[in-house]
């Protein structure tokens, strides 16, 4: 699919080609990226330290708004420190680096994020996968290592792609005493799980010594940037091994400013965490209301397909309910991905800040798309069905 031409946008909507639409994509999932608070925040950082450092954080680039940050989020996320860096991408590679010395083998979630595998590769570190959320498979493959060869498992908490949730706590369980970490890219589920949108490891009340979270700040956060949060050691690991770190010049001030912003409006206002699990229960009844297959994790993302007569995805039918959605006035990504369910397919995500109406109107656009392109007795086929939200 081409790239969206987006001019502006909302909590809600997009302008393309001079013409707003309903968009039912991208991450913004508590609407916090157009919060009046956050934008004014940034706006007065701009004033006080101009748009960037222009350096490392370990030479002339840092700023107190940078220190406050680490402190606040590791507080919010319930972990004893934090290390900011550029962004979610580089948070990954920033914990391979701190973690590789003493654990060369990474072994990742067969469907895990991509920064995730590139990381490994940019720490020296041997990569082995385990079966998509199954632990029971990356509890052999830890066994098949040896007893002198430790590993970082790595997996995403929740799943960027089709919203599926990790089993954190069955692999932290499967991790051997002594020997191996479980890193935990929580970049979907930040502001999404758990109590106040505290994160994957709060749903689960996990908290150990051996989980190393990372996660962004441009999704359930809504600005820029990206975590590294974990024990103390860890964090002063991440600080001096770790070239993504070290050698790059840091996220702008005025986004971090504009970060610990979000950070307080969402501490300050739970409920924003409440509209969003709402919004997404409807529009899973609104998926499945035009007659589409949909999982219903317990996230805000929604992934499925148009089948043809045989039951597989149909991509010519999906091209066309993608643009007659569009003419509708909703944006319903149509998206290929790196570890996505199907080769293409439909990921809608919902926010906060969604009205009813809005997402009402979706659901009955779609009915009438679908069954405008597909027979009406094999419409959809959705992922995995999801297993219940346990530690």
């Amino acid at each position: 699919m081409p790239r969206l031409p987006v001019s502006a946008s909302s909590a809600s909507t997009v302008v393309m080609d001079g013409r707003r639409v309903v968009s039912f994509g991208g991450c913004n999932y508590l609407g916090l990226a157009h919060d009046p608070e956050v934008a004014h925040a940034a706006i007065e950082a701009i004033a006080r330290y101009g748009l960037s450092t222009s350096a490392s954080r370990e030479t002339t680039g840092n700023t107190l708004e940078h220190d406050d940050l680490e402190r606040e989020v590791a507080a919010f996320v319930g972990l004893p420190a934090a290390v900011v860096v550029p962004d979610g991408y580089s948070a990954n590679l920033a914990a391979a680096q701190a973690l590789a010395p003493e654990h060369p083998v990474a072994l990742l979630d067969r469907r895990a994020h991509r920064s995730m595998r590139d990381a490994a590769a940019a720490a020296a570190m041997r990569a082995v996968e385990f079966d998509h959320r199954d632990a029971s498979s990356a509890r052999a493959a830890l066994e098949s290592l040896g007893p002198t060869a430790g590993a970082a498992v790595f997996t995403d908490g929740v799943f960027a792609t089709d919203g599926g949730v990790a089993p954190v706590g069955q692999l932290l369980a499967a991790l051997r005493p002594g020997l191996d970490s479980l890193v935990v890219d929580d970049c979907h589920g930040l502001g999404v799980m758990g109590p106040g949108g505290r994160g994957t490891l709060a749903a689960l009340g996990i908290r150990h010594d051996r989980v190393v979270l990372t996660s962004t700040l441009a999704k359930g956060i809504g600005c820029h940037g990206g975590i590294v949060a974990g024990t103390r050691a860890l964090a002063e690991a991440v600080r001096s091994r770790s070239s993504a770190y070290i050698c790059t010049t840091p996220t702008s001030p005025a986004v971090i400013a504009g970060a610990r912003a979000a950070v307080r409006v969402l501490a300050a206002c739970p409920e924003r965490v409440d509209r969003l699990r709402a919004n997404a229960a409807r529009l899973t009844d609104a998926i499945r209301a035009a007659g589409l297959a949909v999982q219903d994790w317990p996230t805000p993302i929604r992934a499925f397909v148009i089948a043809d007569p045989s039951g597989r995805p149909d991509p010519a039918a999906m091209r066309v309910a993608h643009t007659r959605l569009l003419e509708r006035g909703y944006l319903a990504p149509l998206i290929t991905y790196p570890g996505g369910p199907w080769p293409l397919y439909f990921r809608l995500s919902i926010t906060s800040e969604h009205r009813r109406e809005q997402i009402e109107g979706l659901g009955e656009a779609m009915a009438e798309v679908v069954a405008s392109v597909a027979p009406p007795a094999v419409v959809g086929r959705g992922p995995e069905t999801p297993a219940r939200l346990t530690a």
